[in-house]
């Protein structure tokens, strides 16, 4: 990746974290503050996953800053795995918080005496809940798609489960405004397993990356065709590739014409690696 558009990564990668961190504040007070005032269960458990999203926000902003440095002697492939690494955490994280709604909610519903009907007021709550959060992730999901960001890929998931969620909220604040009280706690359980779900997707994938397991067949295939269609290739072998920081990394031996010049051979494969650069976004470096 050229410097100027790493930079411009990193700068879009933190404008996009920081704006997160600003809706989330804003919206964790009205959560918790009207989940209290209106009795809803539900939306204090959304209210406190999303004080859970600022210190997940902190921890891509710190992998964004950190993983965007150059490589040096000590990490000569770069930093990219700090965002990887980070990812592993939030999954982690996410998949913590859901267990403690669940479980929190399984038990109110041992308990009839705890079970109070919501306020009218936390269901206006739940719906600017899931339109912010919709927003978030339609604002974030863009960037992470542009800069093949994994961290930020995972952060915009982030919030449209959070989105997801809140619709259950949703649902189980107006079911128990309805008259079926069991509707809240019910939905703060369904609301726990899915992050639950979510947390443990984001982490394994993370993992795959740091165990460098390769790109799919699929794009594997698509890279191998674009070498052989390389002029002055004759055959290839020994194609790898992995992930780093959501950028992949080619490895590969080139046969060519054993006739020509060593600096022929070696002007082919600068063709080859500029060539699988410029065609496939998610190539950052090939060997």
């Amino acid at each position: 990746m050229h410097t100027e558009s790493a930079d411009q990564r990193t700068a879009a990668s933190k404008r996009a974290t920081l704006v997160s961190v600003l809706v989330n504040i804003l919206l964790a007070f009205g959560q918790i503050f009207l989940g209290i005032v209106g009795n809803s269960q539900a939306l204090i458990a959304d209210g406190v996953h999303t004080l859970s999203d600022l210190s997940t926000d902190s921890l891509v902003l710190y992998a964004i800053w950190h993983g965007s440095k150059e490589a040096d002697e000590d990490h000569p492939y770069g930093h990219g795995r700090i965002e990887t690494a980070a990812t592993v955490f939030l999954g982690l994280v996410l998949a913590v918080v859901g267990i403690g709604i669940a479980i929190n909610a399984a038990l109110r519903l041992t308990d009839p005496d705890t079970i109070i009907t919501p306020a009218p007021i936390t269901l206006v709550m739940a719906i600017i809940t899931i339109l912010s959060k919709e927003g978030l992730y339609q604002y974030t999901i863009r960037i992470a798609d542009r800069y093949q960001s994994s961290i930020l890929r995972a952060n915009a998931w982030h919030h449209r489960s959070d989105a997801i969620s809140s619709v259950i909220v949703l649902i189980g604040i107006g079911g128990s405004l309805l008259g079926l009280p069991y509707f809240d706690a019910l939905a703060a359980i369904g609301l726990g397993t899915m992050i639950i779900r979510m947390g443990v997707v984001l982490s394994w994938n993370a993992m795959k990356e740091l165990i460098d397991t390769a790109l799919s067949q699929d794009e594997v295939a698509a890279i191998s065709k674009s070498i052989i269609d390389t002029d002055g290739v004759v055959d290839l072998h020994m194609l790898r590739s992995r992930l780093m920081g959501g950028r992949a990394l080619v490895d590969v031996h080139l046969q060519v014409d054993g006739n020509i010049s060593v600096s022929e051979g070696h002007q082919i494969s600068e063709n080859v690696r500029s060539r699988l650069i410029s065609e496939f976004e998610s190539v950052d470096e090939v060997l």
